[in-house]
């Protein structure tokens, strides 16, 4: 007997099942409130709106919790592509808000003989990106260029990829070391780019001064940034950078990685 009770059990929970679905079938043929309501786009400028129309999973719009449940694909459709960042949330039934800004470009790089765009938090592209020019919004920036020597680690895993925009594998952190120093720097303006390389095995960086039309002196410091802001004080006290004129002498390499802030001076191609 237990067993029969079971079995007729099992047959009314399907049988509830059922008139659950054909109620809710019924309800969505007449009523359609499984439909998406609205996806509201703020900023609706930064990129144009066929491009999230292309993300957008066209079954959703039927079903809009389907595009919840395929958010993180929605939103890296976009991002991998796009120099942006976006964040969907739900701001009602059947309606969303879709939040997309420009990433805050840091600075430019040079390597692999293209220059890249790095942003505030890590994403890399190139400068060239066709994608680039149909996002408004980005602030491009008058910070030294960094050029990245190809005998350093990749800066991108290019087996990792995924679109135009990756991951930097850049160390961030001491990068943002260097920038934050070399702005407290007196001569800061006389900086054309910073090259992060090795020499004798050593990771260093060669700071250049000039133009891109003519570079009129070098200074090779050690990676750690924590000694700089003394360089510069000695080098200003010996009057060689800047001079007495207040402009840095023309044609000195300065070697500043041995220890104990001790450095040497020669003429440039000399070093």
């Amino acid at each position: 007997m237990p067993k029969v009770r079971s079995s007729r059990g099992w047959r009314g929970y399907i049988l509830l099942i059922s008139i659950a679905i054909g109620i809710l079938y019924y309800a969505e043929s007449r009523y359609s409130f499984m439909r998406l309501r609205e996806i509201e786009v703020t900023p609706g400028n930064v990129i144009p709106q066929e491009v999230i129309w292309q993300a957008f999973p066209k079954r959703a719009a039927n079903f809009w919790p389907l595009l919840l449940s395929r958010k993180s694909h929605f939103e890296s459709w976009i991002t991998d592509y796009f120099p942006v960042s976006i964040k969907l949330s739900v701001t009602g039934w059947g309606k969303y808000r879709l939040t997309v800004a420009p990433l805050e470009i840091f600075l430019g790089v040079s390597w692999d003989s293209k220059m890249w765009w790095l942003s505030e938090n890590g994403r890399i592209w190139q400068a060239n990106l066709p994608a680039t020019v149909m996002v408004r919004g980005l602030k491009y920036t008058d910070k030294p260029i960094l050029a990245w020597d190809s005998a350093l680690p990749l800066p991108i895993d290019k087996e990792q990829r995924t679109g135009d925009i990756y991951q930097s594998s850049l160390p961030m952190a001491k990068i943002k070391k260097w920038y934050d120093t070399i702005e407290k720097i007196e001569w800061n303006k006389d900086i054309y780019c910073l090259i992060a390389k090795r020499i004798d095995g050593r990771q260093v960086v060669q700071i250049l001064l000039g133009d891109a039309e003519r570079i009129t002196g070098e200074i090779v410091v050690k990676e750690d940034a924590s000694d700089w802001l003394s360089l510069a004080a000695a080098l200003k006290q010996q009057n060689i950078y800047p001079g007495d004129s207040g402009e840095p002498p023309m044609g000195l390499s300065v070697n500043a990685t041995f220890a104990n802030m001790k450095f040497t001076v020669s003429e440039r191609g000399k070093l």
